[in-house]
């Protein structure tokens, strides 16, 4: 699966076992730089879809 593909909630759940390894150190530093790259995707995937999400409910809502 693709992470354009993923929803918030599987987003979330990666990213939050990126930082769990982050914080119990369980990377060398290269592997840690591509967990930070992926984290940073991420993190970019998730404030799309809560923007679009927000967009969404406006539209909804001014069309009421």
């Amino acid at each position: 699966m693709t992470k354009k593909q993923m929803t918030y909630e599987q987003a979330m759940a990666r990213l939050e076992e990126l930082v769990s390894g982050m914080e119990r150190n369980e990377w060398g530093i290269d592997q840690l730089s591509d967990a930070l790259k992926e984290a940073q995707e991420l993190i970019q995937l998730c404030r799309d879809k809560l923007y679009k999400a927000d967009k969404q409910v406006k539209k909804l809502l001014n069309e009421e």
